[in-house]
């Protein structure tokens, strides 16, 4: 029997003392975060000397741990464990070239969209034929949109101090509880790590934020929800899983479509919120950003709690 609670206790305890001397290395060379020059003005100041890529904080007990388990216990090593570990591993690396151009270019621009839509199609295409074989396009467009919708949404809830951390940790839950009414415990070891590690990198990213994740993290975190999503063919769940990262790119969506349609219809974009994704408009609404935060993680709490409900009845 797998103690799980002492996996997430090592985990967190190696992510915390990952932490600062990964904070002391970045801020020594100089890796801050650039932020987007159209965001609000309050992060101009005081996030721009923060140092980013500290996903590394809990993507190192992530696969470390993991991988030491596994080789401990091979039978563990399933094609879904290492399904969920090949794809949490793709985005990060994705996600560490995103952040390194932007350190080099001293810019919030980094790889193009595209080209993290090309790796993301890259990646649904081979999980397509693992668990779908070739049983129509329609299937291959569902892992697509699994893939590429959650890293994407999961990448743009990233925001704010705390905000992703606190979601995903919600997320990851969600998924522990699905495959442990299925005892799938191979994946639950894989959550009970990246819970640990997850709430550890929390410990420094909590606000007032010591570093940011950037990419790098925010993109792993989306791969690994995603790919779990897909390897527990209960993708549905994730409507719940992760509620809010679903409404932040929802609401990127509805702003883009919603200045253009205007500005084909009035001859001028009108904006539907002050600014997207969602936690900026609240912030402009005057909500700090502690609030914000907490608002966030209770509407993701509710939802988790109406899947576990659900999975249950």
């Amino acid at each position: 029997m797998i103690n799980y609670f002492f996996l997430f206790l090592v985990s967190l305890t190696l992510a915390l003392f990952v932490g600062n001397p990964l904070i002391r290395l970045l801020k020594s060379i100089g890796v801050k975060q650039s932020i987007r020059e159209d965001g609000p003005k309050a992060h101009l100041g005081k996030k721009s000397k923060t140092p980013t890529i500290g996903g590394v904080i809990f993507l190192i007990p992530l696969f470390l741990l993991t991988i030491i388990f596994c080789l401990m216990k091979k039978s563990f090593l399933s094609m879904d464990l290492l399904v969920v570990l090949i794809t949490t591993a793709i985005m990060a690396v994705l996600g560490f070239v995103d952040d390194y151009l932007k350190v080099l270019k001293k810019h919030n621009k980094g790889i193009s969209g595209w080209t993290k839509l090309f790796v993301q199609l890259l990646v649904s295409i081979v999980l397509y034929k693992i668990y779908y074989g070739n049983n129509g396009l329609i299937y291959l467009l569902w892992c697509f949109f699994i893939i590429a919708g959650a890293a994407n949404s999961f990448n743009l809830t990233d925001g704010l101090d705390g905000l992703l951390g606190s979601i995903s940790l919600l997320s990851f839950l969600g998924f522990f509880v699905l495959f442990s009414h299925y005892a799938k415990n191979e994946l639950l070891l894989f959550i009970a790590v990246v819970l640990g590690a997850v709430a550890g990198f929390l410990y420094f990213n909590k606000h007032p934020a010591k570093i940011f994740m950037g990419d790098t993290g925010s993109l792993a975190i989306g791969g690994a929800i995603g790919s779990l999503a897909i390897v527990s063919r209960h993708e549905l769940y994730l409507a719940l899983f992760a509620a809010v990262p679903i409404i932040e790119a929802l609401s990127v969506i509805i702003q883009v479509l919603g200045y253009k349609v205007t500005k084909k219809i009035y001859g001028e974009g009108k904006r539907i919120f002050k600014m997207a994704p969602l936690h900026h408009h609240f912030e402009l609404c005057g909500w700090g950003e502690i609030k914000v935060v907490q608002t966030l993680f209770f509407l993701q709490l509710i939802c988790t709690l109406i899947g576990v409900f659900i999975l249950f009845h």
